[in-house]
């Protein structure tokens, strides 16, 4: 308290002695100034007396600073107006996850793209069959070295149906061509699984890498990496076996059949493959997403912190975001269900069926009733069907003409409902992430591109270049629409409660 009156006293006496010197003749400033000095050399005095006061001591005994709780007084804070308090907030920005983990998702949505294209080569080449034994372990992985080894491999697949009704005057050249082509896709698998899983296992064990809710998504893309690998040998069995009455129509014996494997666990190898894709690229863009907002809040000035986390909660939650993520969530239905009848053309050779377009034989756009609805494919385990449903349901999944038909067609509503949600995008991207926009003529634009592929590839006859192009580029669409989903979701619990957080500490400083 003592030091609070002095302070006073020694400014007072200061300021008045200043006016006072400004306003007195020139002959009389010596005199002014001597009386500035004795005041100073008496404020010195008690200032020295002050700090080698025993309570003083106790003070610096206990580390505490000279002037600790004491008033820093100067003329300009004296003299200056008062400035409003700024709301105390413990935390700046929530915990997000390292970018390092967004990066590593992303590498790895890379390696999940390129086995997308292996495994379409290996189907097109018809080389997913030349290995019949799935070897899980280590013993899988290694390649046939000597001729001994080669001749080995090759018996086992003499064995198959495809050896014996199709390949049968194949030579062991020929077959160590296709077997490359397996073994890559299955290499290629094991090296995404051990690239993925080891890394995601660290920064889930290291604290401060990942949120909670990271760590559930990396178990989970885990889980369908692993789950992917049993579909795969799943599928590859189906091709391995005679043909007989509970398997569907498709592979039942005909004159005309071929050995194949099952097109609907093609369809779900394939649709699993996207899935873990598009849960890499979304997860690693809400991770990129959210650590952006948090760097930004953490530069922000005190006074705009609020405004940049205000400014980032309304662009999510307001009605016309949530309005356009549900069309785009919408749209990648529509895209993933028109590659899964992609998968389903792709595993019963249905695009060698019509190879024109825009007709389907006799200048048609579809072809004859009794050829898309036909009987044969209705029948199961030998017995008519009972129902139309029965009939409809077994030519729409195992028809070749019915599916071929209906992907051209959902491919085209894809495209033109594509370019209605660009313009949507366009109207409403003042009120949307502006990135969300972007993401939307990019889906839009290789729609088109893909349309083209596919309307290519039917006229050629399904050349193998053409057909997987055709297949990239549908990644390539689920991609865009996959960011599009990620940037315009919802902000995390962790924004929304230090947006809480702010609001509450405002009001009670203004309390």
């Amino acid at each position: 308290m003592s030091l609070f009156v002095l302070g006073l006293r020694t400014a007072r006496a200061s300021r008045q002695g200043l006016l006072a010197a400004h306003t007195m003749p020139r002959a009389a400033l010596p005199r002014t100034l001597c009386t500035l000095s004795v005041v100073r050399e008496s404020a010195m005095k008690q200032r020295s007396a002050v700090a080698s006061s025993p309570i003083l001591s106790q003070l610096r005994a206990r580390n505490v600073p000279r002037w600790a709780g004491a008033p820093q007084l100067s003329l300009q804070r004296l003299y200056s107006a008062p400035t409003a308090p700024v709301p105390p907030t413990a935390v700046e920005a929530p915990a997000t996850t390292s970018k390092i983990v967004a990066y590593h998702l992303l590498v790895s949505a890379t390696l999940v793209f390129l086995i997308i294209i292996v495994g379409g080569i290996t189907r097109l080449t018809e080389s997913g069959l030349s290995i019949t034994e799935w070897n899980p372990g280590l013993k899988g992985m290694r390649l046939p070295q000597t001729d001994e080894e080669w001749h080995a491999e090759w018996d086992k697949y003499k064995e198959s149906p495809e050896f014996k009704i199709l390949n049968s005057k194949m030579t062991l050249e020929d077959f160590k061509s296709i077997y490359m082509w397996e073994w890559s896709h299955r290499i290629l698998g094991r090296f995404i699984g051990v690239f993925f899983v080891v890394p995601a296992a660290l920064f889930a064990m290291r604290r401060g890498m990942t949120t909670r809710s990271t760590r559930w998504k990396l178990l989970a893309i885990a889980a369908g990496i692993g789950f992917q690998g049993f579909l795969g040998w799943y599928m590859v069995a189906s091709g391995l076996k005679n043909p007989y009455e509970l398997e569907p129509v498709s592979t039942q014996p005909r004159p005309d059949w071929t050995p194949r494997v099952d097109h609907f666990r093609l369809a779900a190898h394939l649709g699993t493959a996207f899935v873990v894709y598009m849960g890499m690229v979304y997860t690693a863009v809400n991770i990129l997403r959210d650590a952006s907002v948090a760097n930004t809040l953490k530069a922000a000035p005190p006074a705009e912190k609020d405004h940049v986390l205000t400014t980032f909660l309304r662009g999510l939650q307001n009605p016309t975001t949530r309005r356009f993520r549900g069309v785009a969530l919408a749209m990648l239905a529509l895209t993933f269900t028109t590659a899964m009848y992609g998968a389903f053309v792709a595993g019963l050779d249905a695009g060698l069926v019509y190879s024109e377009f825009p007709f389907m034989g006799e200048r048609r756009l579809l072809p004859p009733k009794d050829e898309l609805l036909d009987p044969r494919y209705g029948i199961r385990n030998g017995l008519k069907p009972s129902t139309d449903t029965q009939l409809v349901v077994g030519n729409v999944t195992q028809n070749p003409v019915t599916v071929q038909a209906i992907h051209r067609y959902l491919g085209l509503s894809t495209l033109g409902l594509m370019f209605v949600f660009l313009r949507y995008a366009k109207r409403a991207k003042e009120s949307l992430p502006k990135a969300a926009p972007r993401f939307a003529m990019g889906a839009a634009h290789m729609t088109g591109l893909q349309a083209l592929l596919g309307i290519s590839t039917l006229i050629y006859m399904v050349p193998i270049p053409l057909a997987s192009l055709h297949q990239a580029g549908s990644v390539v669409v689920l991609t865009m629409l996959t960011c599009v989903l990620a940037v315009t979701r919802k902000p995390s619990q962790a924004f929304q409660a230090l947006a809480k957080a702010r609001q509450h500490a405002a009001a009670a400083a203004r309390s």
